[in-house]
């Protein structure tokens, strides 16, 4: 019997889009990453074979092999292929379809397909184009089977390969659609020697390959040029291994959230990527240059042997000379604890007895990028504090009253309140208005898209900073929150509920909660270790230490006081604890061992505490 997803997708599209996104990730595989010479998939040798030609209609069932004679002009699939070791040549033909259909992200968009295959094996498509579908050519629960030669354009999805595995995408161009090639929960496949170029945008599409809890995937010889977002965007994808492709023109190149897995470099020759905006050098004269290309992103990843011209590796003549030196571990940071208490900032060292008053009548404060810049609002005045030197390095008057954030682009501050949101880069001075009517309660600036994540009563708002500001999405919760904390890969949220021992998480790629972790109190605080290896939670009766793994509980203080916040140190070893109640105080205690080492005394109760480093 074919599997359950695969029934789905031969049937109602509207059933599989639910079905197939809540396929579950595969387990992460152990083995050392893949080898550039690793043997192609199955199905990625498609010989030339004369096949039956015949002419084809739209929504036609495909049992056997064929050469397409004719093109479709179609309102709703083009074909769908319904068994095994089946070959489709287009024939140089093209399947139109009605239009790309509404925005369904982060479902498949199924309303209407060029090809779709599911749960089959051993299937090619090759030789044709698809446009103007919502999604060009959808594999769904397939294995060794073959996209090749294939044009896809002008669709909602270009390609979408979803849990899928050993399959093989070759030759193909993905051009001017929303979203280019697309893996979801998809394992152990080759991208060869595709043009992913200028898909456009409709947040957060505009990419040119996405990968999101594939692994083990290998991505070579493609061109990925001109992308409106990103070139390359990896999320939750681990031990994938990418080389010899030009990335060009895209905005930005590239990101990847993992850390020390994906390889962006062939270990076996030690050669990389075309990276057109590398600024390094090849001093040495072998096409590679001589310091890494920085990945985007908190894995902190790198390609260490970038190639200094387009398809420099058909030029190479010798072996790669090895500049390449890991980065140096950084060094031990200073770190002070800021503190919203009784309408006042406060700060104190770790190892203070007692804080000192910074800024006095201030309602909010936020932590810069640079983790050393406090933006502190005053009435409707966002003042820019370096915590080191104590200088004001901006004070603006904002024509907005809500919520403090710092947007991650690093040089922009928002505040986000019931009646709007103005938004001021503080380079150019440059202010911008964008429409909003929620209630935010908290702030969490996404790391990737131009919106911020906004925690409201009925749920978490996705506010968009683009097109004068719209909210397309609210991501429900279990209940209304009490608190919320972003892991720094921006990946996931995790949301205090009130009333209910419980903690949500919400992938904010799939705008989904995807797990909950259970609690023996109401949680009122919630910080993530920088590693995203341990959740702290505060309550009424204290902290409790959580790994995300397996969710043991690690460790647990008591305190006199409720906990009104938390905050952890750069490096993950200290725990700060912001004490309100039967104590005024910032607790601080190691982490993850929960020892109590210093309590730092306030005039009045805190409300907010961060951890400026420097």
């Amino acid at each position: 019997m074919r599997p359950p997803v695969a029934m789905l997708a031969l049937g109602l599209a509207g059933v599989i889009a639910c079905q197939a996104a809540s396929t579950p990730s595969p387990s992460v595989s152990q083995t050392p990453p893949p080898s550039a010479t690793a043997t192609p998939a199955p199905g990625s040798g498609t010989p030339s074979v004369t096949l039956p030609s015949r002419e084809g209609r739209c929504d036609m069932r495909v049992s056997e092999s064929f050469t397409l004679a004719n093109d479709l002009t179609c309102e709703k699939d083009g074909m769908v292929i319904v068994a095994d070791n089946v070959t489709v040549d287009l024939g140089g033909h093209t399947l139109t379809g009605p239009g790309m259909g509404p925005q369904t992200w982060p479902l498949p968009q199924l309303d209407s397909v060029g090809v779709r295959v599911g749960g089959h094996t051993g299937v090619v498509v090759r030789n044709g184009k698809t446009t103007g579908f919502s999604t060009g050519v959808y594999f769904v629960d397939e294995t060794a089977s073959t996209i090749e030669n294939v044009t896809t354009e002008r669709n909602r999805f270009g390609f979408y390969i979803h849990a899928s595995n050993k399959n093989v995408v070759k030759n193909s161009d993905v051009e001017f659609n929303i979203y280019g090639l697309h893996l979801q929960n998809s394992d152990d496949n080759l991208l060869q020697g595709n043009l992913l170029a200028r898909q456009t945008y409709n947040s957060p599409g505009g990419y040119g390959l996405y990968m999101y809890a594939s692994v083990r995937n290998r991505v070579i010889e493609n061109t990925i040029d001109s992308n409106i977002n990103w070139g390359i965007w990896f999320s939750e994808a681990k031990e994938n291994v990418v080389f010899h492709n030009n990335v060009i023109g895209n905005s930005p190149q590239v990101s990847d959230n993992t850390e020390g897995s994906n390889v962006w470099y062939d270990p076996t020759t030690k050669e990389g990527n075309y990276w057109a905006d590398y600024k390094g050098k090849d001093g040495d004269g072998d096409h590679i240059g001589d310091t890494p290309y920085p990945i985007l992103g908190p894995g902190g990843m790198v390609d260490p042997y970038p190639f200094v011209e387009k398809d420099g590796w058909t030029k190479k003549r010798r072996a790669t000379i090895d500049h390449y030196e890991p980065a140096a571990p950084r060094p031990a940071r200073g770190v002070t604890v800021v503190a919203l208490a009784g309408g006042s900032s406060w700060s104190a060292r770790p190892t203070d007895a007692r804080a000192t008053l910074r800024l006095p009548d201030v309602s909010q404060i936020a932590l810069g990028t640079d983790e050393r810049t406090v933006y502190a609002t005053s009435g409707k005045t966002v003042l820019a504090e370096d915590i080191v030197t104590g200088e004001i390095r901006d004070r603006s008057a904002y024509a907005v009253d809500g919520i403090v954030a710092a947007n991650r682009d690093g040089h922009s501050v928002m505040v986000v309140g019931a009646l709007g949101v103005e938004q001021r880069d503080l380079e150019t001075g440059q202010a911008e208005f964008f429409s909003y009517s929620g209630q935010p309660k908290s702030l969490a600036p996404s790391y990737k898209h131009n919106h911020v994540f906004v925690a409201t009563p009925r749920g978490i708002d996705l506010l968009y900073l683009n097109l004068g500001g719209r909210t397309p999405y609210t991501i429900p919760l279990d209940g209304a929150p009490t608190a919320m904390a972003m892991s720094g890969s921006g990946t996931r949220i995790y949301v205090g509920i009130v009333g209910q021992r419980i903690v949500d998480i919400v992938d904010t790629e799939q705008y989904a909660v995807v797990d909950r972790i259970s609690l023996d109190s109401e949680a009122t605080s919630l910080a993530l270790s920088p590693r995203e290896d341990v959740l702290y939670v505060g309550s009424g009766n204290g902290v409790v230490a959580i790994t995300i793994r397996d969710r043991s509980r690690v460790a647990s203080a008591a305190f006199l006081g409720s906990v009104a916040d938390l905050a952890v140190s750069p490096n993950g070893d200290e725990l700060f604890v912001a004490l309100a109640g039967l104590s005024h105080a910032i607790a601080v205690l190691d982490a993850p061992g929960l020892r109590v080492t210093n309590v730092i005394e306030l005039d009045s109760d805190p409300s907010r505490i961060l951890v400026a480093s420097y």
